[in-house]
């Protein structure tokens, strides 16, 4: 499958294509004699560069997130959008107008922000739409948030190219990501099969704890998130010992909060390691600290710290901040209660 641009040639009635050699040997190959196909490419390949895919993509259109107006709001918001990354490089890998007319499209590109959202264009339709964009630009500045937002949790799921996400699959996301107080109540309640609240019948008696009948369905998730605890005892045992043993709080569900949030020095959501405390007082004859003293930090960020911790601290600032800022973030969230 080749991803070309079309050159137009309307007063000749002819369309030409430049695929290059290699890309032309290819496609006589995959002709062998025959006609070909063509087709407008998908909403969901538009910031695929031209060339040969590895393999055919056709994208899941039908049951497609981009299509659920529903959640545009929820693709908006400033603290979904950190967690799904950069918009704008995203809009830059688009090689084309977005509102090429077929006549004239200036061969230089950029990004217009409009509506709620952005699109790409050439400077031409830049100058044309940039004080007074049409609804076509404003739809399309739309479209590419919900592109965007699919392809990102895609990613971050590591779920195979061109599969459309479900939204059970962008529930899931968003609860490791922190931010499923934000998805409208209408998604959460299809999420979790929720019903409105009914009163009980001869008929169809039901008990009041009984989750299908609901006014509130993040009450409902945010119960089922708050799965780490911290369980206080003002008296321990240990404290009328004269020489308690001393010991290490492990929680692998902490640990697994602490990889889904950002990494602290350079922001990125993938490959995020929990780092242990080291030095301060902490980490010891070789082992670790406990799981609560750690931080998020991205995989190549956490090889450069045990390179050098006094160079990265003297860099970065004490490992103490950015581990109280975790621990704080952890109760905020309430993924510690």
């Amino acid at each position: 499958m080749l991803v070309l641009q079309p050159f137009l040639q309307s007063d000749l009635g002819l369309m030409m294509f430049k695929p290059g050699k290699t890309l032309l040997s290819e496609l006589a190959k995959m002709s062998q004699g025959n006609r070909l196909v063509v087709m407008p490419l998908p909403d969901e390949l538009v910031n695929v560069p031209s060339g040969k895919l590895n393999r055919p993509v056709f994208p899941d259109s039908l049951n497609s997130l981009a299509g659920d107006e529903r959640l545009l709001e929820f693709f908006i918001d400033p603290t979904v959008r950190r967690r799904l990354g950069d918009f704008r490089h995203w809009l830059e890998r688009i090689p084309h107008c977005q509102l090429s007319d077929g006549e004239y499209c200036d061969q230089n590109l950029t990004v217009l922000e409009c509506g709620r959202g952005a699109v790409r264009l050439c400077w031409h339709h830049d100058n044309h739409y940039r004080d007074t964009p049409s609804e076509r630009c404003i739809e399309l500045a739309e479209r590419n948030v919900m592109l965007f937002s699919q392809e990102r949790v895609r990613q971050q799921l590591r779920l195979e190219p061109g599969r459309a996400v479900s939204l059970q699959e962008l529930g899931w996301w968003s609860i490791l990501n922190g931010v499923y107080d934000q998805l409208p109540d209408s998604v959460i309640s299809e999420l979790l099969g929720t019903k409105r609240k009914t009163s009980g019948t001869k008929l169809s008696p039901r008990r009041e704890s009984d989750e299908r009948f609901t006014d509130n369905g993040k009450a409902v998730i945010d119960s089922r998130v708050k799965a780490i605890s911290l369980t206080i005892d003002p008296e321990p045992p240990a404290m009328f010992m004269a020489r308690p043993k001393e010991l290490t709080w492990h929680s692998e569900k902490y640990l697994q909060f602490v990889r889904s949030l950002p990494c602290v020095i350079t922001g990125k959501t993938e490959g995020v390691v929990a780092h242990h405390l080291i030095g301060h007082g902490e980490g010891k004859m070789g082992g670790k600290t406990h799981d609560l003293f750690t931080m998020p930090l991205a995989a190549d960020e956490h090889r450069r710290f045990h390179d050098d911790p006094r160079g990265w601290e003297a860099r970065h600032g004490s490992q103490l901040f950015y581990v109280k800022r975790t621990i704080k973030r952890a109760f905020e969230l309430g993924a510690l209660v």
